[in-house]
């Protein structure tokens, strides 16, 4: 298990249908995987790379480095659910995904699973690049992007522990 993410599309107001890869989700694998599939494989065309991403989950997606101006891509479908996932990214809980990459518009959209003091993981906006920008991204700021993603988790997963050790003191104190 490791680094689940969702990829789809961001609509109006935050609502949301994506699919999940199962695997390796992190941006340095997914964004450089995106920009394949929609420059180099369908055209520019962000709306075929959607309806080609909604056709099912994926146990992995990634770019094979060094096969071409950006890569190849390799998609492994991976056939578990009828329908993708469809929600309010406001309401909705990041469960245990880490990323999600959604399109909107012209514009990757990528949120980062937190956890809150307490309840579940919550979507927070992280990074947003335009489409057409994609491919002449530099590695290092998506590298960046993923690097303060992971120390963002610590911290919030850091302080919810501390937190909840001040809980369980004070519920020792007073009773």
């Amino acid at each position: 298990m490791g680094l689940r993410a969702l990829i789809g599309t961001e609509g109006a107001g935050g609502f949301y249908r994506a699919r999940h890869v199962q695997h390796d989700g992190c941006p340095t694998m997914i964004v450089p995987a995106l920009s394949v599939l929609v420059h180099d494989m369908l055209g520019h065309n962000v709306q075929a790379a959607v309806d080609e991403l909604l056709r099912s989950d994926w146990s992995r997606l990634y770019a094979l480095p060094g096969t071409g101006t950006a890569g190849h891509l390799v998609g492994v479908p991976s056939h578990s659910g009828p329908e993708p996932e469809a929600g309010h990214l406001g309401s909705a809980t990041a469960g245990d995904r880490e990323w999600a990459y959604l399109f909107g518009g012209h514009r990757l959209h990528v949120y980062l699973g937190v956890l809150p003091e307490r309840g579940p993981k919550q979507w927070k906006p992280w990074a947003c690049w335009s489409v057409h920008e994609l491919p002449s991204l530099p590695m290092t700021e998506v590298l960046d992007v993923q690097k303060a993603g992971y120390a963002a988790q610590w911290r919030a997963s850091d302080f919810r522990g501390y937190m909840e050790a001040v809980r369980d003191r004070s519920r020792e104190v007073v009773g």
